[in-house]
């Protein structure tokens, strides 16, 4: 049933795009704030008690679901993976970042890429290059945890993974950044599905390219998840890391990032098709 879960939930992100009607944060934002504020609940357990209460609420209603059908876990399920995939835009973002980029407008460029996220305030003037890695590192997380940790997680433990994820992003992103133990479990969430993204980029991508830098990672316990998407996909691209951010360079790297990345989305669908056949 999780295949097919999958599968309408995409058709309805195809027809939707950035506007997603049920991505609605305000009830966890609130939620968050009450619990931060509480100096009754320990630093280290405030994360836990912000997420978990509403994972153990999304188990109580998969468990009422199934007393009465199987079936009505099907859009229970769509419902909270369509709320658990990435916010806002993001392809559009990027191509607007490619057009100013080929015409060298830097204030344009400056402004697409901190709708992406990226910091930029210490770049300096004019400084493409240091621009074009910091984009290029950006867009590639933004498709990572957008769609593919989400699906990594559902696969793995169903609507409560992906719920689980996207709840503990959006708290140690947006409601509480400077959380240690968020971020930490941010990491420990995105370990094991950046390395089989990067494992899965060597199959749709270049094969060897991708596969020397997975190795030298795969086991790694220190990296960033950044540090570590960012090497697989210029593997996976043919990009040579030491070769200059052009702007033609930056624009081709980026549509080709889009391909890799709609590649790799049927290569995961594709296999769990066979393992469900399979098992």
């Amino acid at each position: 049933m999780n295949l097919f879960i999958v599968i309408i939930a995409i058709a309805f992100i195809q027809v939707w795009g950035a506007s997603n009607p049920l991505h609605r944060d305000a009830w966890f934002f609130s939620w968050t704030n009450r619990v931060v504020k509480n100096d009754m609940i320990g630093a280290d357990f405030k994360v836990i008690l912000a997420v978990g209460l509403p994972v153990l609420i999304l188990l109580g209603l998969a468990a009422v679901a199934m007393q009465f059908s199987q079936w009505l876990l099907l859009p229970l399920g769509v419902v909270v993976l369509l709320y658990s995939f990435g916010r806002g835009e993001f392809g559009d973002i990027v191509a607007e970042y490619t057009k100013a980029c080929y015409i060298e407008d830097w204030r344009s460029a400056l402004e697409r890429a901190e709708r992406l996220g990226v910091d930029t305030i210490d770049l300096r003037e004019g400084d493409w290059s240091e621009l074009h890695e910091h984009v290029l590192n950006e867009a590639g997380y933004r498709g990572f945890e957008r769609m593919f940790a989400i699906l990594f997680w559902f696969f793995v433990l169903g609507p409560v993974g992906a719920i689980m994820y996207r709840l503990v992003f959006l708290f140690s992103h947006e409601a509480q950044p400077n959380d240690d133990l968020a971020r930490r479990l941010r990491w420990m969430l995105e370990w094991p599905a950046v390395r089989l993204l990067g494992l899965s980029f060597a199959l749709t991508g270049n094969f060897v390219g991708c596969f020397q830098r997975w190795r030298e990672c795969v086991f790694c316990a220190k990296r960033t998840t950044i540090a570590v998407l960012s090497p697989l996909i210029l593997g996976a691209l043919m990009v040579d890391e030491g070769l200059a951010q052009t702007c033609e360079v930056t624009r081709k790297e980026l549509n080709l990032l889009n391909g890799l990345y709609t590649r790799t989305l049927w290569f995961w669908l594709a296999t769990a098709s066979v393992l469900i056949i399979l098992i």
